[in-house]
């Protein structure tokens, strides 16, 4: 090629690159700035604006969130709020209450001050934004206003002011060194700090694993697991994006006593804080759970175009496919998957007020989060059950997250989670019972006959319950309890 071609297609490149980058500018709704300062790095300065055309509107009343995910009191981390008109004029603004103002007129510009440091509940870290030890996790869901949109999602160019040496680890789209183009605000996640080291997994180009802290087990194995959890959930449920997907593993403080985990999986990135388990074997067994729980997340909730409280059905059944996938990878033992069966149950019967599971998505941080895990496991498996039971093993619940997947999945056009699940599950006979008794109603689990049929029996004691394989199940018991899991491990050592 001569030199002059060259020249040409060189210089073609950067026009594009340019034409891109003011597209992606153009199209932002929100142009913001945040200073992270060395001498106080826990407290950051916001500013803000409208962009031309955005199509957001504040009019008067200016919010922040004040509770998220069991946080609370997240509005006393704003100070000195203030804005300006189009005119660049001051907007007299009169404080309501913690995270609540308003302003005198509409408001073209704003800038505040935010404290994040950690907030006294250590599982607030996985949900909202902090900053400690030159490390941290921004969240634009809690670091910006709430904005009045007549379209959602709201986007975003975000620049970062960093003491030097400090780095930025993001799925969002880079337009140049600390500025990026976010499509939604209120999933956009973004580690920044030093004291994180970043590894490349096996589950694909586009998925990274950043880890803090010492744990029992090593790096690469971390990321290896990582790695096989999402390559196996591509390959059931199919490719979920093209943007950078990001894990972050945090450890909990020293005085958390081992066991304890909290996660947050939001848009591409799944945050992960745990306290360390005693021994190597438990520490990897731990960490399997968590990831084969908060992975699958990457597509239910968050491949879906579905709104609302649906917690039940995202929370409770990732619960179950999370454990299925346990078994399935000979993780956990066939006896370990019923008997966190009979726990849930347990912990259902002990459940008052009796209320759907619909309803108690409505008050999950109200009380009501235990249920959607115990209860939707249940109903999860019990969905299961009947779909296998039915179809003579061709059909399972994964068939219905692929039918969801498939109907539902981003970007189409958003639903009522609610509405669209219980649709697709009612669209299925054998599936009906089940949606009137237990997820629309507050039935008590009565699902004896459904265990008889898999060759599973329940014992009692007067106070829990436990489920086992019966000795002798016959042929279509086996085949079903086969479909289940019970003897995978017996095909792994083939």
């Amino acid at each position: 090629m001569s030199t002059t071609r060259k020249k040409f297609s060189f210089n073609l490149l950067i026009l594009v690159e340019f034409l891109l980058f003011a597209a992606a500018v153009a199209a932002q709704q929100i142009e913001v700035n945040v200073k992270v300062n060395s001498n106080s790095p826990a407290v950051l300065r916001v500013e803000g604006k409208f962009t031309p055309k955005a199509g957001l509107r504040n009019d008067k009343s200016w919010a922040f969130l004040r509770s998220f995910a069991g946080a609370e009191n997240l509005g006393a981390r704003i100070s000195d709020l203030t804005l300006t008109d189009l005119e660049n004029q001051n907007v007299p603004i009169k404080k309501l209450i913690d995270g609540e103002y308003l302003a005198e007129r509409e408001a073209a510009a704003w800038s505040y001050q935010m404290n994040i440091k950690p907030l006294p509940n250590e599982k607030s870290a996985a949900h909202v934004s902090w900053l400690k030890d030159e490390r941290g996790i921004l969240m634009t869901g809690d670091l910006l206003p709430q904005f009045v949109s007549a379209q959602q999602p709201i986007s975003a160019q975000i620049k970062f002011e960093l003491p030097p040496g400090w780095k930025i680890l993001t799925g969002e789209k880079a337009l140049t060194e600390n500025t990026f183009s976010i499509t939604d605000i209120e999933k956009a996640v973004f580690l920044i700090g030093i004291n994180w080291r970043e590894v490349k997994t096996g589950g694909g180009d586009n998925l990274s694993l950043a880890i803090s802290g010492e744990w029992n087990f090593t790096d690469a194995e971390a990321a290896a697991m990582a790695g096989d959890i999402f390559a196996r959930y591509r390959k059931s449920f199919g490719a979920i994006s093209n943007s950078k997907i990001q894990i972050l593993l945090f450890r909990f403080p020293p005085e958390i006593k081992s066991g304890r985990w909290e996660a947050d999986t939001r848009g591409t990135t799944t945050t992960i804080f745990s306290s360390d388990m005693p021994f190597k074997t438990l520490s990897l067994q731990r960490l399997h759970e968590q990831l084969r729980h908060e992975i699958f997340h990457l597509w239910v909730p968050n491949n879906l175009a579905l709104t609302g409280n649906y917690d039940w059905f995202y929370e409770g059944f990732t619960v179950y496919e999370a454990l299925k996938t346990g078994v399935a990878t000979n993780q956990i033992r066939f006896e370990d998957f019923l008997d966190t069966l009979s726990q849930a149950y347990n912990s259902d019967n002990f459940q008052t007020p009796k209320m759907s599971l619909v309803e108690a998505s409505k008050n999950r941080w109200s009380g009501a989060n235990s249920r959607i895990y115990s209860r939707g496991m249940l109903v999860a498996f019990l969905c299961d059950l009947a779909l296998l039971r039915e179809s003579g093993g061709k059909y399972s619940i994964d068939d219905i997250f692929r039918q969801l997947l498939e109907k539902y999945n981003l970007p189409n056009q958003p639903q009522d989670g609610n509405t669209a699940i219980l649709d697709v599950l009612k669209s299925r006979a054998e599936l009906d019972a089940i949606v009137q008794k237990y997820i629309e109603g507050t039935d008590k689990i009565n699902w004896q006959t459904d265990l008889e049929s898999a060759g599973i029996e329940i014992s009692d004691d007067g106070f829990n319950t436990k489920l086992s394989v019966k000795a002798k199940p016959n042929k279509r018991q086996k085949d079903l309890l086969d479909k289940l899991g019970y003897n995978n491990w017996r095909k792994i050592l083939q």
